[in-house]
């Protein structure tokens, strides 16, 4: 019998305060109080202020706009909000005054931003957490009224990167759009010049989010033409983390996720293609919320499960 075993026969009330301990870690992991999971929103659990929301429902101040708590700093170029990350949202957002669906799991908004000469463009960062590991991250930009066409074009550079494993490009009389496959290495937990992104990813790593060293980055973009007034524009770019459920172990090596290595790994290969394929059918759902056409209803399994959606333990 080893030393544990012993100590486990012989001492009854170490016994007894062991297993309270275990029971009241777990007791605190799923039924976080609203401190606690504002300080570790990765935690499994939902405190009681931060309910998830239904599928559909509007998402609250946090959300979008500067109303949200924190919100209301101002660098004289845009409006920037903290809001409250114990916030748990499912199913859709709005933004802009339009809908966004959102990927299967617990969405936490990280940051929210309106910038541009008149506030016309709103931006957001939100992470997915599973099991105690970020799965996904999701950046938009969104105008909420017509800008000019040099906007549009800024926004569109990722479309064109020779380094994606894919990508799409539509172009019609009045209509723009484009959607890509490509990897992302978040060096220093950054991913961008952009200094809204990177505040995002520091204000996760500030928090705790366990980020993984790579994830994979589908984006989408679209353009509508509003006649001699300028453009609408919207873009969403949804980082998924290529990594085993629960870990922030990747399914290969770095080395494998580039254009030129990815089919030299079968995980890798196949992470991708069926990430690529997940795009095709998700790429319409967001064109729906866009144009104000998409029905919340049909936001559910397998529509909305990408690669790395969280699964039944």
């Amino acid at each position: 019998m080893t030393a544990f075993g012993r100590l486990w026969r012989r001492a009854p009330v170490w016994r007894t305060s062991l297993i309270m301990t275990v029971g009241a870690l777990g007791m605190a992991a799923f039924y976080p109080t609203a401190p606690v999971k504002k300080a570790l929103p990765w935690l499994p659990g939902h405190a009681p202020s931060a309910r998830p929301s239904k599928a559909g429902s509007t998402a609250s101040p946090a959300a979008g706009g500067p109303s949200a708590p924190g919100a209301g700093q101002d660098d004289g170029s845009g409006q920037v909000g903290l809001p409250d990350v114990g916030i748990t949202q499912r199913g859709s957002l709005q933004i802009a005054g339009r809908t966004l669906p959102l990927p299967a799991g617990d969405w936490h908004p990280i940051l929210i931003a309106q910038t541009g000469p008149h506030r016309e463009v709103s931006q957001q960062v939100l992470a997915r957490t599973d099991r105690g590991v970020v799965s996904g991250v999701i950046i938009v930009h969104a105008t909420q009224q017509a800008v000019p066409q040099d906007v549009a074009t800024d926004l569109e550079t990722p479309c064109h990167d020779d380094r994606n494993y894919a990508a799409r490009i539509t172009n019609t009389a009045n209509i723009e759009e484009c959607s890509y496959t490509g990897n992302a290495v978040l060096s220093n937990h950054t991913i961008s010049t952009d200094p809204f992104i990177t505040a995002a990813f520091n204000r996760m790593s500030t928090l705790g989010f366990p980020i993984p060293p790579l994830m994979v980055n589908v984006g989408w973009y679209h353009v509508s033409k509003q006649g001699t007034q300028g453009v609408q524009v919207e873009t969403v770019e949804t980082l998924v983390a290529p990594i085993e459920q629960g870990s922030r172990q990747l399914l290969a090596p770095p080395q494998y996720w580039n254009k030129a290595s990815i089919h030299q790994n079968p995980d890798a290969a196949h992470f991708i293609d069926a990430l690529d394929r997940w795009m095709l059918s998700w790429s319409k759902v967001l064109r729906q919320g866009f144009d104000g056409t998409l029905n919340t209803a049909s936001l559910v399994p397998p529509l909305i499960n990408d690669p790395s959606a969280p699964r039944p333990s």
